[in-house]
């Protein structure tokens, strides 16, 4: 019997986070027939849809065993780049491509640092935060600046496609994305390979510097695209924008998806399980007027159980 249940256990456990998923969706709306309409589960979509982007590009980072505590800062100053870009009257092809690009050099010199320096990521990008963050305010100072008058910009957080709002969509192209990196190219090869091996991967010719620099530049890539959508949902840009806690969610959400934190397996569209099971629980619980630190202490509390039942599977 207890053979019997240690393999039904084992079936169970890649299946878990969706069980859970589905447990929580029929107990709110049970409770609240609200929580089931199509607005509100759009909008939970809507909310994730930044984490979600974040945390996909994430996931390869902590495949490898390694971590970026910069996304929020970085997410703060690619809107004040883009924001100070439109100022100066550039196109908006090149302000997207200015916020972009300050988040993608902020990734790059993390990955440089700590594939030729051989530094912990944990130390070199809790640095990096804070460089970043006093980067950002030193170009923009702590105080709201007002995006007026860009259809174009404002359109990527607020606009919609038929109906679905185009933030979404972003974040769909861009988990579909890092899905095929890891499925179908080298790369998502050569991520595998240093999580499990570094040592062995770089012994069997795989370019693993190149590789780490490569995955830290599309984890800002990611923060930065965040920044984006957020300054342009807001209609504003700050440096005090992507305070502590984001990147917690976004590592929370990578493995609640089953990434582990020190390395190896990993999988992007169980990375946006993850995304969205703290969004149904964090969707719900508002729908049902839980004060702030009952929340806090209920996520909390979740997240742990939820990791402790991965590790244990």
């Amino acid at each position: 019997m207890s053979a019997l249940s240690a393999n039904f256990a084992s079936r169970l456990a890649p299946h878990a986070l969706t069980i859970a998923i589905a447990a929580f969706v029929v107990v709110f709306s049970i409770i609240e027939p609200a929580f089931l309409t199509p607005g509100n589960l759009v909008g939970i979509i809507r909310q994730v849809a930044m984490v979600g982007i974040m945390a996909s590009c994430m996931t390869f980072v902590i495949m490898t065993g390694g971590i970026d505590l910069s996304v929020g800062p970085v997410l703060a100053l690619s809107g004040v780049v883009g924001f100070f870009a439109m100022e100066a009257g550039y196109p908006l092809p090149v302000v997207l491509l200015a916020g972009l690009m300050a988040g993608v050099l902020v990734g790059l010199i993390n990955g440089a640092v700590i594939a030729f320096l051989g530094l912990p990521p944990i130390i070199v990008t809790l640095a990096m935060l804070s460089i970043v963050r006093g980067s950002a305010l030193l170009l923009g100072g702590p105080d709201l600046h007002s995006i007026r008058d860009q259809p174009g910009f404002t359109f990527i957080g607020t606009g919609s496609i038929a109906g679905i709002p185009f933030s979404i969509y972003l974040f769909v192209a861009i988990s579909l994305l890092m899905v095929f990196l890891q499925k179908a190219t080298p790369l998502g090869i050569c991520v595998a390979a240093v999580g499990e091996n570094e040592r062995a991967a770089f012994l069997s010719g795989h370019r693993t510097r190149l590789t780490k620099m490569s995955l830290y530049a599309i984890s800002s890539f990611g923060a930065a695209l965040a920044g984006i959508i957020q300054s342009s949902q807001v209609h504003t840009a700050s440096a005090t924008y992507g305070e502590f806690g984001t990147e917690l969610d976004v590592i929370a959400s990578v493995v609640l998806g089953g990434t582990s934190l020190m390395g190896g397996n990993g999988s992007v569209a169980r990375t946006v399980i993850g995304v969205m099971f703290l969004g149904i629980m964090n969707n719900g619980m508002n729908i049902l007027n839980v004060s702030i630190d009952i929340q806090l202490i209920a996520k909390g509390a979740i997240i742990a159980l939820a990791l402790a039942l991965a590790e244990r599977g």
